[in-house]
């Protein structure tokens, strides 16, 4: 698909088709590379923009009967939403295909694919790999969802990096031993240079009971120009940025979290081709 897009001739295998974008959460990224993605294979798109509050979820519509009628309309449904399972509702009672656009803390599948696809190609590999997730690993859905990928594969070490209070939850600690998977923690960034990846991703905010809590963590981790300079940890980021990096280090050829907002036309092209070939 990055082939394609790059020749201009783009192979319109979603031709005739409709692809609905459900938005139930605020996001730029996920829903303009999808609408973009569907676009560029050919496809109608029809979509919902903070549909909490400008659909009938407003007026108290189950996420079951929104699914039910959106497939009557579309042949492929991509659905972000705050609660965590929702996806997985829609899923059960959907008629046509249902891609997880993020479902509340919970995770978020297509982001970890991007994520992947960015390492190989810049790393050349997804084995044997040392990488560093900060710094909300307790309310973030991408770096979840990455770190169990990456268990696919064999001797990644993960180092989860952030204040204590914001550490995976015992449950996703035990997922990923389960798994097989070797982690640690740590609160600060001293061993930044030793990692191949460095993750970053913002406190989530909206994820937060208590927002002095959030105040009292936002700075606590920030990766500095200074940090980053003359190391080959390479930073991906599924933004928004918020504190987590300093602005000046996006020059520097560690910093590939816009390449990587890129891949994510690509491989969401990618993903809507194999359903379509699928169907």
């Amino acid at each position: 698909m990055e082939k394609q897009c790059e020749s201009g001739k783009i192979t319109k295998v979603l031709e005739e088709k409709i692809v609905a974008c459900m938005f139930f959460e605020p996001s730029t990224r996920t829903r303009l590379s999808f609408e973009t993605a569907a676009l560029k294979l050919g496809a109608g798109v029809i979509t919902a923009e903070d549909a909490s509050k400008n659909s009938s979820a407003s007026k108290g519509e189950s996420i079951e009967d929104t699914t039910k009628m959106v497939c009557g309309y579309a042949d492929i449904l991509v659905m972000r939403h705050f609660e965590a399972g929702a996806a997985e509702k829609a899923a059960k009672v959907a008629s046509s295909p249902v891609i997880n656009a993020g479902d509340g803390g919970n995770q978020h599948p297509t982001q970890a694919l991007i994520d992947l696809y960015t390492i190989k190609k810049h790393m050349g590999r997804l084995n044997n790999l040392k990488v560093a997730f900060g710094f909300d690993p307790k309310h973030s859905r991408t770096i979840r969802s990455l770190a169990l990928l990456l268990t696919h594969f064999t001797n990644n070490e993960f180092t989860f990096i952030c204040p204590p209070v914001l550490n995976l939850s015992e449950d996703a600690m035990e997922d990923l031993k389960k798994r097989g998977a070797k982690f640690e923690t740590a609160d600060n960034l001293e061993k930044f240079a030793r990692y191949d990846v460095f993750y970053a991703n913002r406190l989530q905010e909206e994820r937060f009971s208590d927002r002095a809590e959030f105040e009292k963590y936002r700075k606590d981790l920030i990766i500095t120009r200074k940090l980053v300079e003359g190391t080959k940890t390479i930073i991906l980021d599924p933004l928004p940025r918020i504190d987590e990096i300093e602005t000046n280090v996006d020059d520097l050829p560690n910093a590939l979290y816009f390449e990587q907002a890129q891949n994510g036309l690509y491989v969401r092209m990618a993903l809507l081709k194999m359903i379509a070939d699928s169907r």
